[in-house]
């Protein structure tokens, strides 16, 4: 993996993982991805997600793609159709 050399790389990098995640565990809209499913995910895909989760999710929340839920993380409808939209490119 490239060095990254801002916390701004490392947030919207940390971002993308999360969102991966949703896609590759078929999390649908409305759904929550919960952090202890997703915690084994981040430590083997971005080990350092620790540094910039916090960052990550709050990014996430802004663009609207997720809300943040007592056990995990919720995908929006907005979300779901930003992962269904890159999978089609």
């Amino acid at each position: 993996m490239q060095e990254l050399h801002s916390e701004a790389e490392n947030i919207e990098n940390l971002a993308q993982v999360i969102m991966d995640a949703f896609r590759e565990m078929d999390i649908q809209a409305g759904n929550v991805l919960s952090y202890q499913e997703l915690y084994p995910y981040l430590q083997e895909r971005y080990p350092k997600y620790k540094d910039v989760q916090k960052e990550a999710e709050q990014h996430l929340t802004k663009l609207s793609y997720v809300n943040p839920a007592p056990d995990g993380l919720m995908l929006t409808q907005v979300g779901h159709k930003s992962l269904t939209e890159e999978e089609q490119e």
